[in-house]
């Protein structure tokens, strides 16, 4: 139980400091870890019988895609920087 309050604790203080746009030292921007959130585009029923809805729908989800992934690898060189053996992509 001590040892759930102590992870408790330390996951309400990292998004308390995460609430600066940059991150304050030593923590990542507040974007990023958002971004790792984001939901997933919903598909509407049109992009069955329209075409244009269907490119749409399928340019959200390569943006959001490509926020989630560009995200990652930011937070990934941040951890890199704080010591952890990762390979990140550029």
């Amino acid at each position: 139980m001590k040892r759930t309050c102590e992870i408790s604790l330390q996951v309400a203080l990292a998004l308390a400091l995460t609430a600066c746009a940059h991150g304050p030292a030593g923590m990542p921007a507040r974007a990023d870890i958002e971004a790792l959130v984001e939901a997933k585009p919903t598909p509407g029923p049109e992009i069955l019988t329209d075409p244009n809805a269907s490119a749409r729908y399928n340019s959200a989800i390569e943006g959001w895609g490509d926020r989630l992934s560009s995200a990652g690898a930011r937070l990934c060189r941040f951890y890199v920087d704080q010591g952890a053996d990762l390979d990140c992509p550029d």
